[in-house]
């Protein structure tokens, strides 16, 4: 068994395991095991994955199930000490390194076997592994699953239906979180409109959204808000896309600067 993937691949799960765990940290590098499991150094602690689950992230066959079960195995910085970070520093490995494992002598493979096995274990690896099997238990029901990602911060009120959703009718249900807007301007000659150059980003995986509304607030420079407006843009955003669009807006007395920010959207159905 080879070991193909490297640090898009990474990434790619990175984003769709953070849907259900929103503290998961920024991907730095990876280490691979024996085993050709991926231990992934993050911006603030660690997480690993299977490498039939990053395999079944490229067929797009991943489970919410699944992805919450990879989400429930992070590790916060927090818990781990110094020494456990350079620990884990001299295991990692550069994203440009070659992505295939080279062959290790006897001892090289014993070093690397013992020293991840101390990282699992002093991080809370019986944890992590009670929580992986569990997880692939097939006699857990989808109930128990979401009360382990109820656990990681969410809501208890939400009812179980609202729990099982796929990702894309999370993302559907939920475009302010997947949508951002940056916004730069200058005002006309005469001073009375406002030239917008409005950059629209969609963060989300597999939604396409349309008929984004956006509200525009006026601030004086002592920061206090003069009014707002809304406006739509009748633009189709695919999923990982920016796309920048212009508006002429009314400009009032005393403003100092604007701000924009998305609120709300429209999914965009076609035939798939």
């Amino acid at each position: 068994m080879e070991a193909n993937y490297g640090e898009n691949e990474i990434i790619s799960l990175l984003k769709k395991v953070r849907i259900f765990n929103k503290e998961i940290g920024s991907f730095q590098s990876f280490a691979i095991t024996e085993n050709f499991d991926y231990v992934v150094k993050l911006s603030n602690g660690m997480i690993y994955f299977k490498l039939e689950e990053i395999q079944d992230d490229e067929r797009d066959s991943l489970t919410p199930e699944q992805l919450i079960a990879i989400a429930n195995r992070f590790v916060s910085s927090n818990s781990q000490t110094t020494s456990q970070e350079k620990t884990f520093s001299s295991l990692s490995i550069s994203s440009q390194q070659t992505k295939t494992p080279q062959k290790q002598s006897g001892i090289k493979k014993t070093i690397i076997i013992i020293s991840i096995v101390l990282i699992v274990v002093i991080v809370g690896g019986i944890t992590i592994f009670s929580k992986l099997y569990n997880s692939n238990d097939n006699n857990n029901s989808k109930q128990d699953i979401f009360e382990k990602y109820n656990t990681n911060g969410n809501s208890s009120e939400e009812s179980y239906e609202e729990k099982v959703m796929t990702i894309e009718e999370i993302e559907y249900s939920q475009p302010t979180n997947f949508l951002s807007a940056d916004a730069t301007y200058r005002e006309n000659f005469w001073g009375d409109k406002i030239k917008v150059k409005c950059s629209i980003t969609n963060n989300a995986t597999v939604a396409t959204y349309k008929d984004v509304v956006i509200r525009i607030t006026y601030y004086t420079k002592t920061g206090t808000e003069i009014t707002s407006e809304e406006h739509v843009i009748y633009e189709v955003f695919p999923p990982n896309s920016t796309k920048t669009v212009e508006l002429k807006i009314d400009n009032y007395a005393h403003v100092n600067s604007i701000d924009c920010e998305v609120i709300g959207a429209s999914p965009y159905e076609f035939d798939r």
